[in-house]
């Protein structure tokens, strides 16, 4: 994936104060940390005097300490000192890469690539995100990218969840892309069996249909899922490597009419989390077990009925391609600035 874009990091509870995280973007390792004043930040894990991983060490104030020699770092990157005797030597001009972070949605946000464009790239915007009860979790699963991203969006794979979803025939019924952003509308028919009476309620689209749709959105590098207007989910890539991909899940549900937000979030919300949880696993195992078969058999054509695969395939390509070319020149075309300057609603 391309780095010049806003990736999870964490959530925001998970980044808890002086203490420090690994994560991982595209093989490089990144220390992100909550400082004493609450902010967070995020640098290279690495101690250049030694080279090991920063987030063994500690936070004092705002600054990173490394655990072997107390080599101690800003959050600019820039060397403050260290621990030891300087041996009558002046403190060497060192600095570690930092980058750009923002906390919003209850995700901490850090921008891997060209800290320049951080400064014109907006985070994306979640409509309801203060209105409606929500749930966050997250899976780190063993798959490229690409293939989750097929998972998440391309449909014709429900049978994988059996009863977990209410959804009997689904089909394609329309399809559209324009720059960065592709969507599919599908059309469920909602199977009829002993849940019916309470899952048609919530995923019908209209009193007295037995119908529903789910509208997806693939906004590079973010992808979303409507329901019937009133379930939303939110999926952040953290691509690890390439085959490890953590997926952070940020779902919103409106609450039935005359049902106050935090009743529901009390209440249902605790419910509705394994099922949606149960759910993920399932995917998480699929596509796990579609990267194991790639190795073995990537070599083979695969007969792929849904056109907008191709698409996502082309777009994955695409930006990657983009982004070699700009670490070359430094320079965005009209379009690719249009683009990356470009509020993502999902």
């Amino acid at each position: 994936m391309s780095p010049n874009h806003w990736y999870p990091a964490a959530f925001s509870g998970e980044v808890k104060k002086k203490q420090l995280l690994d994560v991982t973007f595209m093989g490089e390792s990144i220390a992100v940390y909550r400082a004493e004043d609450g902010t967070a930040h995020a640098v290279e894990n690495r101690c250049p005097h030694r080279q090991i991983k920063l987030s063994h060490g500690s936070v004092e104030g705002c600054r990173v300490v490394c655990l072997y020699h107390g080599w101690t770092f800003e959050p600019d990157g820039r060397l403050a000192g260290f621990k030891h005797d300087d041996f009558g030597k002046k403190l060497p001009v060192i600095s570690i890469a930092s980058y750009p972070v923002r906390e919003k949605y209850g995700i901490v946000w850090f921008f891997p690539g060209d800290p320049e464009l951080a400064k014109i790239t907006p985070l994306v915007e979640i409509p309801h995100a203060d209105e409606w009860p929500s749930m966050r979790f997250a899976y780190t699963w063993a798959a490229h990218h690409s293939m989750i991203i097929d998972n998440l969006c391309n449909l014709t794979h429900l049978w994988v969840h059996g009863r977990w979803v209410p959804y009997g025939d689904t089909i394609l019924a329309d399809s559209s892309a324009e720059g960065d952003r592709l969507t599919l509308r599908w059309e469920h028919d909602l199977r009829r069996d002993l849940l019916h009476p309470f899952t048609s309620p919530v995923f019908r689209r209209s009193k007295g249909e037995n119908l529903s749709d789910t509208f997806m959105i693939y906004d590079y590098p973010y992808q979303s899922a409507l329901s019937n207007e009133r379930i939303r989910s939110t999926n952040f890539m953290l691509p690890i490597d390439d085959t490890h991909t953590k997926v952070f899940t940020y779902q919103l549900w409106e609450p039935p009419r005359g049902v106050p937000k935090a009743l529901f979030q009390r209440v249902a919300i605790p419910l509705l989390a394994p099922v949606a949880k149960e759910i993920f696993r399932q995917d998480g195992f699929t596509v796990e077990e579609e990267q194991k078969s790639w190795f073995l058999h990537g070599h083979r054509p695969i007969p792929e009925p849904n056109p907008m695969v191709k698409r996502f395939n082309e777009l994955t390509v695409r930006k990657w391609e983009e982004h070699l070319a700009y670490r070359e020149t430094g320079a965005l075309t009209e379009a690719q600035r249009a683009e990356q300057t470009r509020v993502k609603v999902l």
